[in-house]
Formats: structure tokens, sequence, C-alpha cells
């Protein structure tokens, strides 16, 4: 009985000593963080990295979009009461919009006194400035605004020209390096052609510079059954009078010089018969 006793208390003995062993066994194997901690170290990790690409990301210098160029233009016809009176109103509003008056065409045909003038102003008052002539109009017969954009070709001839300028500079760099007569004429030909061709382009952006800040109206305006001011003074008349008479004159020199083998032939004619007639 003592002997199963002893027997019992060694083997719970052993399968103690072992299970204490496969725990500090298993204890020492697990170096790292506990879960919960391995999924915060991650997400920490995570959240440093996405901050450091988002900062360097913003750091990076953005290409900045190109000025817009655009050259706008408008076409307008409209009838008026009073013809004098509605140019005086244009004219004005030309002057008070800040604008210039660049053209004026006035024809009559029939009983239709007709002006088109070509009008100049910064883009900023184009609209006002439109709306203002309109309200001068007892009929607008049509009216056409168009907007060109030619930032593509103003930033085409800038490249152009850049490009040119350095090409310039190489020849000048070449020309001070030429050894002889022949190399030096070789060098300053083709740099007189670039040249040229740098004064061409600088020729077209400035006109094209010119024709974006400052947009175009072409306005028409006419009065049907008007008459142009014949209302002259008399001594206006009296002037036209000796000019319209020295044309005459002049008219009949030139007419007898033209006639002069006519003239030649009746005075021949009146010689002989003026002889024959002492004769007789």
């Amino acid at each position: 009985m003592k002997t199963r006793i002893w027997i019992f208390l060694a083997m719970m003995a052993g399968l103690a000593f072992a299970c204490r062993g496969g725990n500090n066994s298993a204890e020492g194997s697990y170096q790292g963080p506990m879960p919960g901690q391995a999924v915060e170290e991650e997400a920490r990790m995570a959240k440093e990295s996405y901050a450091q690409d988002y900062d360097q990301a913003g750091e990076q210098p953005q290409p900045a979009a190109p000025e817009k160029k655009v050259i706008r233009t408008a076409n307008m016809r409209m009838e008026v009461k009073d013809y004098p009176e509605a140019l005086a109103s244009i004219k004005e509003l030309v002057a008070d919009f800040k604008g210039e008056l660049t053209g004026e065409n006035e024809q009559q045909y029939g009983g239709r006194l007709e002006n088109t003038l070509v009008i100049r102003v910064l883009p900023r008052q184009f609209d006002s400035l439109l709306l203002a002539f309109e309200q001068l109009a007892s009929h607008v017969d049509f009216k056409s605004i168009n907007a060109e954009d030619v930032t593509r070709q103003y930033i085409d001839l800038e490249t152009r020209l850049a490009s040119k300028r350095a090409v310039v500079e190489r020849y000048r760099e070449l020309l001070k390096q030429a050894k002889n007569v022949e190399e030096i004429l070789a060098v300053e030909e083709n740099l007189r052609k670039v040249v040229e061709e740098i004064e061409s382009i600088e020729g077209q952006l400035q006109y094209m510079s010119r024709q974006v800040d400052y947009s175009t109206i072409n306005l028409t305006i006419y009065e049907e059954g008007s008459q142009l001011s014949t209302t002259r003074s008399f001594w206006s008349r009296i002037g036209e009078g000796f000019e319209n008479g020295w044309k005459l004159l002049q008219s009949l020199a030139v007419g007898l010089v033209t006639l002069w083998p006519v003239v030649l032939i009746l005075a021949l004619l009146a010689a002989w018969f003026l002889r024959r007639r002492r004769r007789g």
C-alpha cells in the first residue's frame, strides 16, 4: 500500500515538473510585443509614413498655369434716330470708358447716312461699352462677339524667340573664335539671318500683345432718310467758285493744246483766204 502511494506521488511530481518546464519554454520563445501592441505599432508607423509622403508632395513646386491670351472682337450694326447726336454720344462713351477711336468711315448712298467706327477698349470694359452702345440704338440689326484663344501661339512664339536668342549667343562665341575672313563672313551671314528671324518673331509678339491688351469693336451706325450737311458760309462758296473757275481755265488750256492741229489748219486757211481777197 505504501509502495503505491510513493509511486503516485512520484508520478504527480514528474507531471508537475514537466508542465512547469513547458510553460517556461513557451515564455522564453516569444520575444516580441503582445498582439494588441503589434497592431498599434503598425498603425503608428503607417501614419508616420503617410504624413511624410504628404509633406514631400506638398513641398514639390507645382507648375504654374500659363496666363490666357484671348483676342476679343465684336461686330455690331444698328440704326439710330438722330445720326449727329448718336455719333457725339458714342465718342463721349469711348472717352468715358478709356477707349480709343482708331477708325471712322462715313458715307452716304441714297437716303441713308452711315458710319463705320473702329474702337479699341480694355477687355474689362468691353461688355459694358457694348451694352452702352445698344442703349443708343433704335434697332440693332446684328451683334456678334468672337473670342480667340491665342495662348498656344503666344507660348510657341516665346519658345522660338528664346531658342533663336540662344543661337545668337552661340554664333557670337563662334565669331570670337573665327581665324580668318572667310569664317568671319560665314558666321556673320548666319547671325544676320537669325537676328532677322528674331525681329520678325518680336513683331508678331508685339502685335498679338496689342490685340490681347485691347479688344476691338467694329460699330456701324446709320440713319435712314438723312442728308449730309450742305450748309456753307458765303466766303467758302466764293472760294469754291474761284477754285472751279481756275479748274475750268486749266481745262480750256489743255483742250486748246490738244486741238492744236485743228487750230493750225484753220489759221492756214484763214491766211490763204485773206491773201486771195487782197489780190482780187
